[in-house]
């Protein structure tokens, strides 16, 4: 199901859990005047079709010594596929996406020191296919936020 497939209370309920994911069904429901078991329906639904994920976000800064960065990879177009199963299985990886312009994956990596970053950077350039990594070292996170852009254009 694509986000175009979703229904306008499909959003509404995404948009809910938005602002706060331990947010109760009932109150849900009670704000967007449905009835609980349809939220909950619903819910379950957009959870087993990856498009709803409830989780806890951390502030890597507040997390001591951890190390947070953004590695930018350049990979052989007949590995891509395989790097990013691979990438997508270690625990270190937070976020993986594959991404047009000046590189083919972007990965966010949280390591708990300097000796661990640079030992998971190796380990990706090690990969096969992979023609070049470029790491930026996040100090700081500002604003971490993935929200579903609006059902109709902002005026």
């Amino acid at each position: 199901m694509s986000i175009s497939s979703l229904d306008p209370l499909d959003f509404e309920i995404v948009r809910e859990l938005q602002e706060d994911g331990r947010r109760a069904f009932r109150e849900v429901a009670r704000n967007l005047s449905v009835p609980e078991a349809t939220i909950r329906t619903r819910v379950k639904r957009l959870q087993d079709q990856g498009i709803v994920q409830i989780l806890a976000f951390t502030n890597p800064s507040k997390l001591g010594h951890a190390k947070l960065a953004l590695l930018f990879v350049n990979v052989a177009p007949q590995d891509h596929e395989r790097a990013v199963d691979t990438l997508g299985r270690w625990p270190e990886v937070s976020y993986l996406s594959t991404t047009m312009g000046t590189a083919d994956i972007c990965v966010q990596v949280l390591c708990r020191d300097d000796d661990s970053l640079w030992a998971l950077q190796q380990r990706v350039r090690s990969l096969p296919g992979i023609r070049d990594v470029r790491m930026l070292q996040e100090v700081k996170v500002h604003k971490i936020r993935f929200t579903i852009p609006p059902i109709e254009p902002e005026s």
